[in-house]
């Protein structure tokens, strides 16, 4: 059984971070971090700080499925007046 999957990606979220920036992101609610070459071994220059080298990483929004939805009747107009 082989582990290479066959996922589409979107190279738009293709991302260089480096250790301090990729801490900032995976701290952020609501964004997924993943590595998009685990082979890869040449650092790049980051592309928030410009200081730093990193990694290249997808930046991907989670599921809206952990979205805050909040409970109440607002959609009925003769309830308002």
């Amino acid at each position: 059984m082989s582990r290479d999957f066959s996922r589409k990606t979107d190279e738009s979220t293709l991302t260089t971070l480096c250790p301090r920036c990729l801490d900032a992101f995976r701290n952020a609610r609501g964004i997924r971090v993943r590595r998009a070459d685990l082979r890869q071994t040449i650092k790049e220059p980051c592309t928030y700080c410009q200081t730093r080298f990193g990694f290249d990483y997808y930046i991907q929004p989670t599921s809206p499925k952990t979205t805050y939805f909040k409970k109440g009747r607002f959609d009925d107009e003769s309830e308002c007046a």
